[in-house]
């Protein structure tokens, strides 16, 4: 199905190849997303009457929000604290921008259930966020032994780092898209050469010993981008609160979900993990803080993915607008004509980082495996570069979603063989069912 005509002339942002350059990011070849029409702005029966100071207001608090929370996260006394430092590792991981441009498809595939249904992909996350830290508890201690153990774990390490191979390549196709679409100069073909061009350049630079300098750039934006992850909740949550205030929010219908749509939510799963980054970090931090800071930062993306979820509904659900249009950034020219820029912003800076941090720990993995530092590079991103040239962006997270699971499995494997041993029979039943949920995304989710 071709992606639908977006109808106006008139939009900001030059909106009719822009849309169709998001429309395609987001669904990739043959599947349609949410259509968001243009109207007018001075549109009486529609969702559109915002003045200009209504636009002010929302992205000025979003740009607010983010200069106070970016002030407060660089002030020294957080950037040495180290209940911050174990907290940012695993929250940076999972709140990369890529689920902002995402989310748009769970509310294609769940309708007015997609609050419910991104609840559901988290909580699963956070169970899986249960047997990491069992893990961290319980295997930690035996590592380096000759126990038996330790090869179920090894197997897990080979999952995670095909799974990080994916995800670079997914992260480096939703960064090109999102430096072509200002330029109208998206397109698959373009998007894949850029990709593997960038990706090629991070290899030369870590091959040559430069990938210290690039970690130490991101680590410094990596408190902006989270602030600008909150900036941007907080301007769609504003404009709900002003549509609401207008006497303008309504939702219109959708469509109903069923085991097809059920397929591809989970099959989005790669958005929701970075929460197993906390497992790798214990030359740096005890255990205990890592299993609590893992799970604050579960609980905190959890809260900010279904805030989001929820209140983008008015956006993608107006009465009379059927839902197969366009992505999130046409959509956030609604909230104000700077919101895009704002969101390519954030998420150009986000996934950046994303795809450094990824390279790096992976790189560290394969040291410890006994690959030269200069090679580990090759070995990561080489892969990463054919799957950026083969895939789309919707192939790609659901490649990721798939190995994620099945390093996620293995680690149920691993906890339930410690558990057993322990006879700790209830936390054996829930690494059982963590297991198969695991198995069920591994075998059955679908790409969008």
């Amino acid at each position: 199905m071709p992606v639908a005509d977006l109808g106006s002339d008139a939009l900001p942002f030059r909106a009719r190849e822009r849309a169709r350059a998001a429309a395609t990011l987001l669904v990739g070849k043959g599947v349609s997303v949410l259509r968001a029409e243009a109207r007018d702005p001075g549109e009486k029966d529609g969702h559109r009457m915002r003045t200009q100071a209504d636009q002010f207001v929302a992205v000025g608090l979003a740009l607010l929000v983010i200069l106070a929370i970016a002030y407060v996260l660089y002030r020294p006394r957080v950037q040495q604290s180290k209940q911050y430092q174990a907290t940012v590792v695993p929250l940076a991981n999972i709140m990369d921008v890529g689920f902002i441009v995402m989310a748009p498809a769970i509310v294609l595939l769940a309708g007015f259930w997609a609050p419910l249904a991104m609840l559901g992909v988290c909580l699963v996350a956070i169970a899986a966020g249960f047997v990491i830290g069992y893990n961290i508890r319980h295997y930690e201690p035996l590592e380096g032994s000759d126990d038996p153990v330790t090869k179920v774990e090894e197997a897990a390490q080979w999952a995670l780092l095909g799974a990080s191979i994916v995800n670079i390549a997914y992260y480096t196709l939703l960064l090109m898209a999102l430096f072509l679409l200002p330029f109208d100069a998206f397109t698959p073909g373009r998007q894949s050469l850029w990709g593997a061009v960038y990706l090629g350049a991070i290899a030369l630079i870590g091959f040559f010993g430069g990938m210290d300098w690039l970690n130490k750039r991101g680590d410094r934006t990596t408190a902006f981008n989270l602030a600008a992850v909150f900036g941007v909740l907080v301007a769609f949550l504003i404009y709900n609160v002003q549509e609401a205030l207008g006497g303008r929010w309504e939702l219109g219908q959708a469509l109903t979900p069923g085991v097809e749509e059920f397929r591809k939510i989970i099959g989005l799963f790669a958005i929701v993990q970075g929460f197993e980054a906390a497992r790798y970090i214990g030359v740096r931090f005890g255990a205990e803080r890592r299993i609590s800071t893992m799970r604050i930062a579960q609980g905190i993306s959890t809260v900010v993915f279904v805030a989001l979820i929820g209140s983008i509904l008015v956006l993608f659900l107006p009465p009379g607008v059927p839902p197969d249009g366009t992505a999130i950034f046409l959509v956030s020219e609604e909230i104000g004509d700077t919101m895009p820029y704002l969101l390519l912003l954030a998420a150009i800076g986000s996934q950046t980082s994303a795809i450094i941090g990824a390279t790096s720990s992976r790189s560290d993995m394969l040291v410890n495996a006994k690959v030269p530092r200069r090679i580990s590079f090759l070995v990561i991103l080489g892969p990463a570069i054919l799957v950026v040239l083969f895939t789309d962006v919707n192939l790609a997270v659901n490649l990721a979603s798939r190995v994620f699971a099945a390093y996620f499995l293995t680690q149920a494997v691993l906890a339930g063989i410690l558990a057993r041993r322990k006879a700790s029979w209830g936390p054996l039943a829930g690494f059982t069912v963590v297991g198969l949920a695991m198995a069920t995304i591994l075998i059955f989710g679908l790409p969008l």
